[in-house]
C-alpha cells in the first residue's frame, strides 16, 4: 500500500470549536430531554406580550420539519417543541431570528430575568410618574384659565416644559411598547404592542409639532398618562407571573444541591442530588427536607409531606416505610435507602406533569387567541375611520378621539383572560394535592354528569387483612398457604398485596400478575396461581359464603380459598350521598365477586352496581354509559382500572405511593382522601366559571367602550386607565382560584 503524505500547505484546516457555542449548548443541556420516540425543547421566552406574539412563534416553529407538536403558555413565558430529528439549537435560533430572547427553562433564570425586568419596569413606572405629575401641573394653567388663556409666552413656556418632561417619558418609559411593536411588524404580525405604541408617539410627535409650530394643541398629559397606566398594568402582571413561577418547578426549590452519602455507617462524600445511585444511603435530621425518594432503613420520626397532599399533619414512618423527595421531618431521624433515580422521583414527575398541564388551552382560549390575532386590525380601522370622520365634520377633537379608540380598544384583557386562570388554577390544585397529567381535566370534569367507581382501595380503605383460610387438599396448614400467597404478592402494588405483609419464608420466582385476574410464579419450582377462581383453577369455582372477598390458591389443582377483609373509607357513605344529592349519577364497577360488591354498594347506598368484571369488560361498560349520552368520570385506583380510566371522559386516580404508574388517569389525588372529590368538583365549575367571567368581560368591556370612544365621549387618560383597569381585572378576578377551599360537606 502506497501512502501519500499530505501537503500541510494544501490541506483543508477544520474550523475551531466555537466555545461561546459550546458554552451555550452546555447551558441549554437541561432544557432539552427525550420523550420516547422524540425529543423536547422547553425554552423561556420572557418577550411574549400577548396571544399575537405565542401565535408568532407556534406557526414559525410547527412549519420547521420534523416538528410533531409546539405549545406556548402565555402567563409563564414558557415555549415547548417535540420534535423528532434535527438539532434543538435551530428552534432557538428561530425564535431569535423572530426577535426574541430565549432562556434556558431553570426557574433560577427565569427568575432572574423576570427580577431584572421588573427593577427595569419599576424605573421606567418611576419616571412615568413623576413625570405625569409635573405635566399635569403644567397642564393645570390651561385648564383653569378658563375660556380666555393664558398669555401666548406663558404658554410656549409651559409646551416646552412639557416636552422636556414628555420626552423621557415616551422614548425610555414607553420603550417596552416601542420594542415590542416594532418586533411584531418585522415578523408582519399585529400584536397588541402596535395600537399601543402607535398611540404614544402619535401623541408625543403631534405635541412636538405643535410645540415648534406654536400651533393647535398638545397632548403631552396623554403621552404621560397613557405610559404611566399602562405601565401600571404591565407591573402588577409581572408580580402574578413570580407567583406562578415558584409553583413550576418543584425540585429546584424543594430539594437540596447536594446530599452527604453514608459509607459503611459512616459520613461519606456529597454528591448531586440528581447523581445519587439507586441503593445509596442518607441519613436525615429533624427540620431537614428528604432528597430522595426510598425506604427508611433505620431510625423512627414524624415527616411533613405537605409538598404533595397539602395536609400539615406530620405522618409517622418507621423502618420499612416509604419516603418522598421534598418531605420535611419534623422530628426523629432517619437513615434512608434511595429506590428510584432523581427522573424517576414522585417530585420530578409532578412537575413534569405540571409543566405539561399549564401548556393546555382550554376552547375559550384558543378562541380568544383567534379573536385577539384579527381584533388589532380592527382597531386600527376603527381607529382610522373615526379620525377621518371627525376631521371632515371640523372637529378639533379629532387627533383626541383617534387616541382614545386606539388605546381604549386594545384586546389585552382577551388575551390574559383564560391562560392566567388556567394558571392559576392548575398550581392550586398541585397545592392541594392534586397532580394533573392531562391539561383538559379541569374542562372536562366541570361537564360530567356521572361516576363510576371501582371499589378495592377506591370506595374501601384498600387496607385488607387476611381472615380465614379455607383448606382443600390434606396435607397443607394455613401457615404454608399464607406464606405461597405472601411470596406470590410481594412486590405487587395491588391492594391485595397488602393483606400477606410481613416475613414470608418462601421467594416466588417467574412471577406475573394479569391485571384484574390475580398472580402466578413459581415457589420451590412449583407453579402456583393466586386470584380470581376462572384464573387460578380454570373453571368456576363458588366461594364460601362468608362475608369478605375471597381469592384462590391453586397449583396443578385448587389448594386453598383466602378470605379477604375490607371495609368503606370513613367518608365514602357522606360522598355518595353528597354527589347524588348534587344530581351526579353513581356506579360502582368492580372486579370481585358480586356478593362482595353488593355488600359494600349496599352500605353506601349505590343501586347502580357492576361485579365480578374483567379489565376489558370495565372498559365496555363504560363505553356503553357514554354511548347512551353520560359524561362519565371514572375513580380508581390501580393498574386493571387503567383502560377503564383511559376510556372514560375524565378520570382521577387515588393511589399516594404510585402516582407516577397512574399513567392512565388524567389527575392524581395524592392526599388518598375521597372527600376531595366533591371539592374537585365544585373547583372544576369554579375556574369554568372564573374563564367565562373573563372572557365575557373582556368582550363586553370592548363593546361598549368601543362606540363610547368613537362618539368621543371617552377623553384619552380615560382610554388608557380603562385598558389597564381592564387588564388587572381579569388578573385579579383569576387569583381568586389560588386556592381550593371550602368542604366537601
Amino acid at each position: 500500500m502506497i501512502h501519500v503524505a499530505e501537503n500541510p500547505m494544501t490541506t483543508t484546516r477544520q474550523p475551531l470549536p466555537d466555545p461561546n457555542l459550546a458554552a451555550r449548548r452546555l447551558d441549554f443541556a437541561e432544557s432539552i430531554s427525550s420523550r420516547n420516540a422524540s425529543t423536547q425543547l422547553s425554552v423561556r421566552v420572557p418577550d411574549i406580550r400577548c396571544a399575537a406574539c405565542s401565535l408568532a412563534i407556534e406557526r414559525l416553529l410547527s412549519g420547521m420539519p420534523d416538528v410533531t407538536r409546539v405549545a406556548t403558555n402565555l402567563a409563564d413565558k414558557r415555549v415547548v417543541v417535540d420534535f423528532t430529528a434535527g438539532d434543538a439549537f435551530d428552534f432557538v435560533d428561530a425564535i431569535e431570528g423572530l426577535g426574541y430572547t430565549v432562556l434556558p427553562d431553570r426557574l433560577n433564570l427565569a427568575q432572574a430575568a423576570l427580577q431584572q425586568e421588573r427593577k427595569s419596569m419599576l424605573a421606567r413606572l418611576g419616571v412615568a410618574g413623576i413625570g405625569m405629575m409635573q405635566v399635569m401641573m403644567f397642564a393645570l394653567a390651561s385648564y383653569l384659565a378658563g375660556s380666555g388663556g393664558i398669555e401666548p409666552a406663558y404658554e410656549g413656556l409651559m409646551r416646552w416644559a412639557s416636552l422636556a418632561v414628555a420626552t423621557p417619558i415616551a422614548l425610555y418609559s414607553a420603550m417596552p411598547f416601542h420594542q415590542g411593536a416594532l418586533r411584531d411588524l418585522r415578523n408582519r404580525h399585529l400584536g397588541m404592542d402596535i395600537p399601543i405604541s402607535l398611540a404614544i408617539l402619535a401623541a408625543y410627535g403631534l405635541s412636538l409639532v405643535n410645540t415648534i409650530l406654536h400651533a393647535d394643541v398638545v397632548y403631552f398629559d396623554s403621552v404621560c398618562m397613557f405610559a404611566f397606566l399602562l405601565l401600571i398594568g404591565r407591573y402588577v402582571e409581572l408580580g402574578s407571573r413570580q407567583k406562578y413561577q415558584l409553583s413550576q418547578n418543584l425540585n429546584d426549590h424543594l430539594l437540596p444541591a447536594a446530599v452527604q452519602l453514608l459509607v459503611a455507617g459512616e459520613p461519606g462524600p456529597y454528591v448531586s442530588v440528581k447523581a445519587v445511585p439507586v441503593g445509596a444511603r442518607v441519613k436525615i435530621g429533624a427540620d431537614q427536607v428528604i432528597p430522595v425518594d426510598g425506604i427508611v432503613v433505620g431510625g423512627q420520626a414524624s415527616v411533613n409531606e405537605a409538598a404533595f397532599t397539602g395536609e400539615s399533619v406530620p405522618v409517622s414512618k418507621v423502618v420499612s416505610s416509604l419516603v418522598l423527595a421534598g418531605s420535611r421531618l419534623v422530628d426523629g431521624e432517619l437513615q434512608i435507602e434511595c429506590t428510584t433515580a432523581y427522573e424517576d422521583f414522585v417530585l420530578t414527575r409532578i412537575s413534569v406533569l405540571f409543566r405539561e398541564s399549564s401548556l393546555y388551552k382550554p376552547r375559550f382560549s384558543l378562541l380568544a387567541d383567534q379573536i385577539a390575532g384579527y381584533f388589532v386590525g380592527f382597531i386600527l380601522l376603527v381607529t382610522m375611520a373615526s379620525a377621518l370622520f371627525w376631521l371632515s365634520a371640523g372637529s378639533d377633537q379629532w387627533f383626541s378621539i383617534a387616541l382614545a379608540v386606539l388605546v381604549v380598544s386594545c384586546p389585552c384583557a382577551l388575551s390574559l383572560a383564560t391562560p392566567v386562570a388556567y394558571t392559576v388554577a392548575i398550581a392550586a390544585l398541585r397545592n392541594y394535592g392534586v397532580v394533573i397529567r392531562n391539561g383538559g381535566f379541569l374542562e372536562r370534569l366541570a361537564a360530567i354528569d356521572g361516576i363510576v367507581f371501582d371499589k378495592t382501595g377506591t370506595l374501601t380503605t384498600g387496607a385488607l387483612q387476611l381472615g380465614a383460610v379455607e383448606l382443600l387438599v390434606p396435607g397443607m396448614n394455613r401457615n404454608q398457604a399464607v406464606d405461597i400467597a405472601a411470596a406470590l404478592e410481594r412486590g405487587t402494588l395491588h391492594p391485595i398485596a397488602k393483606a400477606f405483609v410481613g416475613g414470608a419464608s418462601l421467594v416466588a420466582e417467574n412471577i406475573h400478575v394479569s391485571a384484574g385476574e390475580g398472580v402466578s410464579g413459581h415457589v420451590d419450582g412449583q407453579y402456583y396461581r393466586l386470584g380470581k377462581p376462572n384464573f387460578a383453577a380454570g373453571r368456576p369455582m363458588p366461594p364460601p359464603p362468608a362475608a369478605g372477598m375471597w381469592i384462590l390458591l391453586a397449583a396443578e389443582a385448587p389448594l386453598a380459598w383466602l378470605q379477604l377483609i375490607d371495609e368503606p373509607r370513613p367518608d365514602a357513605v357522606d360522598v355518595v350521598a353528597g354527589l347524588l344529592k348534587q344530581g351526579y349519577s353513581v356506579g360502582l364497577l368492580s372486579g370481585d365477586a358480586a356478593a362482595e360488591g353488593r355488600r359494600i354498594a349496599v352500605l353506601l347506598g349505590i343501586t347502580d352496581i357492576t361485579t365480578d368484571v374483567a379489565p376489558a369488560a370495565k372498559v365496555a361498560d363504560v363505553q356503553r354509559r357514554q354511548a347512551l349520552g353520560a359524561r362519565l368520570l371514572m375513580v380508581g385506583d390501580g393498574i386493571n382500572d387503567a383502560a377503564a380510566m383511559a376510556s372514560a371522559h375524565t378520570s382521577i386516580a387515588i393511589s399516594p405511593a404510585d402516582v407516577v404508574v397512574q399513567e392512565a388517569a388524567d389527575a392524581t389525588l395524592l392526599t388518598n382522601s375521597l372527600s376531595s372529590l366533591p371539592v374537585l368538583l365544585r373547583f372544576s365549575k369554579q375556574v369554568r366559571r372564573i374563564i367565562r367571567q373573563n372572557v365575557g368581560w373582556a368582550i363586553a368591556y370592548n363593546l361598549c367602550v368601543i362606540p363610547l370612544a368613537v362618539a368621543g365621549l371617552l377623553q384619552p387618560w380615560m382610554a388608557a386607565l380603562g385598558m389597564s383597569l381592564s387588564s388587572l381585572l381579569v388578573v385579579f378576578n383569576a387569583n381568586r382560584l389560588r386556592e381550593v377551599r371550602g368542604s366537601w360537606k
